[in-house]
């Protein structure tokens, strides 16, 4: 956890958690697992949350998993105190603390550093790949493995067999875990996988958003290439159909982005989208060509490039990294003079590349008038907006939040939501360059590769994102609070005045636990009756 908690606010917190949580009834034997190996203590509360809920519901115990390891601070976190992770959730009512590393530590220390049985070394080697990348921030392994690689690979067999372990001897009821990447995370969520155990994916920002992987059909893939697939049905079975009674509250949410903070490839201290007219956006655009050395008569692709050690290889993608997608794209843009390119960086780069890799590529193409690369915070959101006539992207938010407003996106890798139709997504390498060639063809004619029904089904996206999938409790403070003192304490008086009896979020995991819904929302998508019912007392009142 962060720095968060030394002071007095977090001791009243402690104290009214363990009044609120207090002694619960649960069947003999069954336990909901939850991890709390995150030092932003929103996080933390909320898996504990979540947890709590699933535990009320299925009569179950709290057994939290937590711990750390020397190689993880500076990369994924600044500090973490296990000891005050461990009297927070002793305040949220766990009945079972384990330090995972610790058992890890133990079973290294007995030379015992094998995998569980069951897991695949597919999927093994692509996490265990992921970790060893994120920790050295860079894009690619070296061809020969050094002895700190040996080592990593080493401890992630090793917590690969421990939860293996575990989880054979609690026989949980559920995962509850904030983050499924990388070796600390996602094996657990592996073993969870292979045992047929519900895996529950809190998300950060909102009030309480939650993905959710029940068992079914045999896993063909990770969580998220199986996640994406079932948050597609999802989405065409339930929020599709009901779009027209849903516009008026997806373009209020629409109009309500422009203005958002915090969108990743969106740098500069202008936050909101404020330009009314294509007149305004002409004007911007040509000031921005003329600022960067592009042609304005010419379309403009904008490539936004991933941090290019950011969970590789967790779901279904086109390229072997992220670095080869953006140098081989660029490769491609240098015979392509018929439209501009602007390349974008990640605004976190520099936490998740050593290399300089972006730099060089920029170097490498710098006598090319009709390209540009840019850093981080270069361009605001008006500047972006107003420039960019494609999106090309491997993952990531914008593949949805583009389309939204007009810009077709083409992905060369799968995220959450990109089998829901807002997005060209490719799935091999020969249909990437198809969809690139098709984008530049198109718009250097004046037209658009953006489908219509790609602009309606982003803006249901947004909507199901910001309000229909996420639940609002009074007992859980908004995520845009912050995580200092008056996040804790507006946790505290919460739990000091409010009860759960007829809390939002309850009623939300018992309809996505019983329907086995790949996420938690606001509203019973499979009741359309009912669904109008909610939407039009709720616009009556307003």
């Amino acid at each position: 956890m962060s720095a968060v908690g030394d002071g007095e606010q977090f001791e009243r917190l402690l104290s009214a958690a363990s009044a609120y949580w207090g002694k619960r009834h649960h069947r003999p034997g069954a336990c909901v697992v939850v991890e709390a190996m995150q030092q932003d203590v929103r996080l933390v509360v909320r898996n504990l949350l979540l947890a709590n809920a699933i535990c009320d519901l299925t009569s179950a115990r709290l057994v939290v998993l937590t711990g750390t390891d020397r190689e993880l601070s500076g990369v994924l976190w600044e500090r973490f105190d296990v000891e005050r992770v461990r009297r927070l959730a002793e305040a949220f009512g766990a009945a079972e603390i384990i330090d995972v590393h610790d058992l890890v530590d133990r079973r290294l220390a007995d030379e015992g550093d094998g995998p569980a049985d069951g897991i695949g070394s597919a999927a093994l080697e692509a996490l265990e790949r992921a970790t060893l990348l994120r920790l050295s921030r860079t894009p690619r392994l070296p061809g020969v493995e050094d002895e700190r690689h040996r080592a990593r690979r080493g401890r992630s067999r090793a917590l690969s067999a421990v939860y293996d372990r575990l989880f054979a001897e609690l026989s949980p009821v559920a995962l509850v875990t904030g983050q499924v990447d990388y070796d600390q995370w996602g094996l657990a969520v592996e073993t969870a996988m292979r045992r047929d155990v519900p895996v529950v994916h809190p998300q950060s920002g909102g009030s309480m958003g939650a993905y959710a992987l029940f068992p079914g059909t045999p896993a063909a893939g990770t969580f998220h290439e199986e996640l994406t697939g079932r948050l597609a049905r999802y989405f065409d079975e339930c929020v599709w159909p009901q779009r027209n009674l849903l516009r008026p509250g997806a373009e209020l949410v629409a109009w309500r982005v422009k203005g958002e903070r915090g969108s990743w490839w969106r740098g500069g201290s202008v936050n909101s989208f404020e330009l009314r007219t294509e007149t305004e956006r002409r004007q911007l655009r040509g000031h921005g060509c003329d600022r960067l050395g592009l042609d304005p008569d010419r379309p403009i692709v904008t490539v936004f490039q991933h941090a290019v050690s950011d969970a590789v290889g967790t779901n279904r993608e086109v390229f072997e990294d992220f670095a080869e997608w953006c140098a081989e794209t660029a490769e491609f843009a240098a015979d392509e003079d018929a439209v501009n390119w602007l390349f974008l960086d990640h605004p976190e780069q520099d936490r998740h590349d050593s290399t300089g890799h972006f730099a060089a590529l920029a170097g490498r193409h710098a006598r090319r008038p009709h390209l540009a690369f840019l850093p981080r915070q270069a361009l605001s959101k008006n500047m972006l907006w107003s420039m960019t006539d494609v999106g090309v992207t491997v993952r990531g938010r914008v593949a949805c939040e583009l389309p939204a407003f007009g810009i077709p996106v083409i992905q060369a890798g799968w995220s959450p939501w990109s089998g829901c139709g807002v997005s060209h997504v490719a799935e091999t390498r020969a249909d990437y360059w198809r969809l690139l060639a098709e984008a530049v063809s198109r718009h250097t004619k004046g037209e658009s590769v953006l489908a219509p029904e790609q602009r309606e089904r982003a803006r249901l996206w947004l909507w199901l994102r910001r309000s229909g999938g996420d639940v609002s409790s009074p007992l859980l403070p908004h995520w845009e609070l912050g995580e200092g003192e008056e996040y804790l304490r507006a946790l505290s008086v919460s739990m000091r005045h409010v009860e759960r009896d007829g809390d939002p979020l309850h009623r939300a995991v018992r309809r996505m636990w019983e329907r086995r819904d790949p996420l938690l929302s606001r509203f019973d998508f499979r009741d359309p009756a009912g669904l109008a019912e909610a939407l039009t007392a709720s616009r009556g009142a307003s």
